[in-house]
């Protein structure tokens, strides 16, 4: 019984310090292009930092001419995408950081929960 404790205790630790990591990690995508006040062309013209929560920590608009009232639905399409590819990056960050902390790829959790249908897995004496 204390040996099954201990097991949780080491899981709850690493569990933390996943949730420790994930808190500082930001992860920045970029979304188009725009040119520079030296009329160089530069990636991007939105700029969205994502922390490994899934939390959105800043968006930056480098491509002034997107704020143009007649550009509105340019500069809604470029944030739109650069979220998405934010959301995107992060949730692979995320994905390998749990591998990496807790020992096994959080994408396998289905199949050790009985499978993408659902379910609980079958315990003998239980089913």
């Amino acid at each position: 019984m204390f040996g099954q404790i201990g097991e949780l205790k080491k899981m709850y630790d690493k569990y933390k310090q996943l949730q420790d990591k994930l808190k500082k990690l930001v992860i920045r995508a970029k979304q188009g292009e725009y040119t520079d006040g030296g009329g160089e062309t530069q990636e991007g013209a939105v700029v969205i930092d994502i922390t490994g929560e899934m939390k959105v920590r800043d968006i930056s608009i480098n491509d002034l001419a997107l704020l143009d009232p007649s550009k509105k639905g340019d500069l809604e399409e470029t944030i739109k995408a650069a979220f998405v590819k934010a959301q995107s990056k992060a949730q692979e960050v995320v994905a390998a950081k749990t591998k990496e902390i807790l020992g096994f790829d959080p994408s396998d959790l289905a199949g050790m929960m009985g499978g993408a249908g659902g379910g609980m897995p079958k315990i003998p004496g239980l089913s």
